[in-house]
């Protein structure tokens, strides 16, 4: 196989072997590693750096994900808080604002990487597994960790951000095509709250490495019949995944939302009414404000 510095190569005890790709989102030439690394080794299984919610990512096309990313609305916003509660729904919305304004900017859709190994592995018929956690555990997980005052700080920037615009340098441009999302969404936001990046992070680089092993047959013993994996992963969870690589990892605790306080819940209930009022009341302000042009231009005719 052809070597690259972002292929990396994982023994295990059972004989198995395991590709890792690290990748990153809007380049190109991830998305062509993937494809090389699939074609020259073709592995029994391939695994992604996806959950069940991410997976219509696989099924999209490169101009139906960039309408999806340009037609993103309130409406798409609403049913993920319904779906996922009021400030995870919002944290998500906010990661797929990001990502919906990116696209715009870049000119090409997130995910390539992951379609394209899903398509590779389809064309040899090779198993694909979704490795990651489930993205609304992770986005809980995230808060439930932060104290109440960090809660309170991080619902302010979340809601700040809901009307602020991406603004974004050339340079940073290509930044992006050479940095896992991971590390540039976290970034400045795991500085300021490091018990999120620990759970966005260094927890899913646990789930990553497991799900690796358990495709590999090697996870638990007794071992199974040795296979050749190819993983994709975001190429920010190379170091934690190899960390973790042939360790005795129990991440069932990792796979839970810890029970919120009585007290907790009673605040996040209160931040959720105050944040409707605040939007009812903007929306009755705009109504009132254009009302008033309107009429007073008739009034001038």
């Amino acid at each position: 196989m052809s070597t690259s510095h972002t292929v990396k190569t994982l023994d295990c005890p059972n004989g198995s072997v395991v590709h890792l790709v690290g990748t990153a989102h809007f380049s190109r030439e991830s998305i062509e590693d993937v494809r090389r690394t699939v074609r020259e080794t073709k592995p029994n299984v391939v695994v992604l750096e996806l959950c069940q919610h991410r997976q219509l990512i696989l099924s999209y096309g490169e101009e139906e994900i960039l309408r999806e990313a340009r037609t993103m609305n309130l409406a798409k916003m609403r049913s993920v808080i319904k779906r996922d509660g009021f400030v995870a729904g919002i944290t998500q919305s906010i990661f797929l604002k990001f990502s919906a304004e990116l696209t715009e900017k870049l000119g090409m859709a997130p995910g390539g990487e992951f379609r394209a190994g899903y398509q590779e592995a389809l064309a040899i018929n090779a198993r694909v597994v979704l490795g990651d956690r489930i993205i609304g555990i992770t986005f809980k997980r995230a808060l439930a960790a932060l104290s109440f005052w960090q809660r309170i700080r991080f619902t302010y920037l979340l809601l700040q951000s809901l009307t602020s615009d991406i603004d974004i340098t050339p340079e940073e441009v290509e930044r992006l095509k050479t940095q896992d999302m991971v590390q540039l969404l976290t970034g400045e936001l795991g500085a300021q709250f490091p018990s999120i990046l620990n759970v966005f992070v260094s927890e899913r680089d646990q789930i990553l490495a497991y799900s690796l092993m358990l495709a590999a047959n090697c996870a638990q013993q007794p071992y199974g019949p040795p296979v050749t994996v190819v993983g994709v992963m975001g190429i920010g969870h190379l170091p934690g995944i190899e960390a973790n690589w042939n360790q005795t990892l129990d991440i069932k605790d990792l796979l839970i939302v810890p029970q919120p306080s009585r007290t907790a819940q009673i605040v996040w209930k209160g931040t959720g009414l105050v944040f409707k009022l605040g939007l009812l009341s903007l929306g009755v302000g705009c109504v009132y404000f254009v009302g008033r042009k309107v009429f007073s231009h008739f009034r001038s005719l």
